[in-house]
């Protein structure tokens, strides 16, 4: 390039109409956000659509804001009354889009993108399976399948566009940031909840269609979610970076964050009474000692301060929360009659199950007392081998297996932002298997779904840099 071209990229004039081309934008983005936020006060259903509207165009304008903006309201799901009810599934396939188009612009090869690693061909290999079962099951084809389906892409479709889309450390960082931002406010909102007693009218208002759906306030909080167990999953998602980020992190900002919101996560997930959900957290907090903590002797320490602890706070969670108590007969009975249906549908088609998303479909025939289309297995690893079968169950298992492994050796590494990053994934699968034995939150929970995969998405562009640098430094020696 020579001298004068490089002048005239620094000249007055270039500087100028870069900065009017952002003020453009950014009067752009003030009326059209509030144009929005006088939907929402008037019309609910307009609004959705008019959010919808301002990310397509943040996506058009500035790529970068729609990412981090579809990462911060991660915690919402609304559904509009028009062929393709979940708004947000449409964004993820958006998303995915637009890194697919940078990734062209920059000559970087999708190939790569998509196959690159033997963990990326596993999830496109259990993606092709789910597809097979439904193709090639005995059911008849049907809408909850076919949602089922389309749900399943567009998670995985988040996990490809967060691992593509991400090329630096400030970009980590910042998405740690906003997610643990975003979960402060679920949290702070469930406590709302349980203040006023109620889902309240401003949930309802972000949910206009889910008023006549919704069970009884039943003093479980669900805040931005559809139920109180969703809730809890996808705060385990979050608070094992947070944790990590309170222990690790060297910068303040993110380590204040990180204690807050490990806080006010932990103490909203104990407001959702949900069982697996404590449990899970459970499982989180007892690896987070394993790992993060160098010396057995305080590990050995700090588990015995916990079982005290924990001796001392039962019995008063016990008379607070008079569901933790016991298994009443409803949760016993529908459970038992789930997992015994998913059971029965798994021997009766053990290759390739009944087929993805089949299950609520075929379930009411074995569950008599249950709503056609409404019932799952409650159990993770019963509802996949009934849907997929036991070559499903495999690949799945052997995908989040890799991710699970290589996290524990990335958390070794010396780069403190990498081993925030690989205990988040470990902590996030460990508390979603745990979860997963009482509960399956894919199908009903997009929140949760959506940011399982973005947490893999994380977990994938750290390995492959961790990866680099650990064959850079073979190579070396």
């Amino acid at each position: 390039m020579t001298s004068a071209a490089m002048m005239s990229i620094g000249s007055p004039s270039v500087a100028r109409a870069e900065q009017s081309e952002a003020l453009w934008v950014a009067v752009l983005i003030a009326v059209v956000s509030a144009f929005i936020a006088a939907l929402f006060v008037s019309e609910p259903s307009f609004f959705i659509a008019g959010l919808l509207v301002f990310l397509t165009l943040a996506a058009l304008l500035r790529f970068d804001f729609f990412v981090y903006a579809t990462i911060f309201l991660l915690p919402w799901s609304p559904l509009v009354d028009l062929p393709v009810r979940n708004v947000f599934l449409v964004l993820r396939f958006v998303l995915f889009v637009g890194v697919w188009i940078r990734l062209r612009k920059n000559n970087k090869s999708i190939r790569e993108w998509l196959f690159g690693t033997k963990r990326k061909k596993g999830i496109v290999l259990f993606a092709g399976i789910a597809i097979a079962s439904v193709l090639l099951s005995s059911v008849p084809g049907n809408v909850p399948a076919y949602r089922s389906l389309a749900l399943l892409a567009s998670y995985l479709a988040a996990f490809y566009a967060i691992d593509g889309w991400l090329q630096d450390r400030t970009q980590l960082v910042r998405v740690l940031k906003l997610l643990m931002v975003s979960t402060i406010g679920v949290a702070l909102f469930g406590f709302y909840q349980a203040i006023v007693g109620g889902y309240t009218d401003f949930y309802f208002r972000l949910y206009p269609l889910h008023e006549e759906a919704l069970e009884p306030w039943v003093e479980r909080i669900t805040s931005f979610l559809i139920h109180f167990n969703s809730l809890a999953g996808y705060l385990n998602l979050v608070i094992p970076f947070a944790i990590a980020s309170a222990v690790l992190a060297k910068e303040r900002a993110l380590k204040l964050l990180g204690i807050v919101c490990a806080c006010v996560a932990a103490l909203a997930l104990f407001l959702t009474q949900s069982r697996g959900g404590l449990l899970a957290l459970a499982g989180v907090l007892i690896i987070a000692i394993w790992f993060l903590v160098p010396r057995m002797i305080t590990r050995i320490k700090l588990f015995s301060g916990g079982a005290i602890a924990g001796i001392l706070i039962f019995p008063f969670l016990l008379i607070h929360f008079e569901r933790l108590q016991g298994v009443d007969e409803f949760t016993e009975f529908g459970r038992l009659a789930a997992w015994q249906a998913a059971a029965t549908l798994f021997l009766d088609h053990p290759f390739l199950g009944i087929g993805y998303g089949n299950f609520r479909f075929v379930s009411s025939e074995l569950v008599p007392v249950a709503l056609p289309g409404t019932l799952e297995a409650h159990n993770l690893y019963l509802q996949l081998l009934a849907e997929t079968g036991l070559v499903g169950f495999l690949v799945f298992a052997t995908v989040i297996g890799a991710f699970f492994f290589f996290s524990l050796r990335v958390i070794r590494e010396q780069d403190l932002l990498c081993r925030i990053i690989a205990f988040g994934v470990c902590g996030a699968i460990t508390a979603t298997l745990i979860h997963g034995m009482v509960d399956y939150l894919f199908n009903v929970s997009p929140q949760f779904g959506a940011l399982f995969w973005i947490v893999l998405g994380l977990g994938s562009y750290t390995m492959a840099g961790t990866t680099s640098n650990m064959i850079s430094r073979t190579a070396s020696r």
